[in-house]
């Protein structure tokens, strides 16, 4: 028996995986590559991406900690 649930109990239900925080990067740097400029609005991603914004701040520390994005103003984002 594996460690991660591959499939939904119900449709409504997310399993592990759904809500890693990789995959979550993966479909938050996705946000990033469509948005205008690079500059992504972190309340927007929020409601996008359906996640509370905790999450959200926990990837954009990582990114502006590695140097990939820098802060543009409040709760806006650029990719660099």
């Amino acid at each position: 028996m594996s460690g991660i649930d591959a499939a939904p109990k119900s449709p409504g239900e997310r399993t592990r995986y759904d809500t890693s925080l990789g995959l979550l990067t993966k479909k938050f740097v996705g946000l990033i590559a469509e948005s205008p400029d690079g500059v992504l609005d972190l309340n927007w991603a929020t409601e996008v991406l359906e996640v509370q914004k905790r999450r959200i701040y926990d990837i954009t520390n990582v990114l502006e900690g590695v140097q990939l994005i820098r802060k543009k103003s409040k709760n806006n984002i650029q990719w660099l």
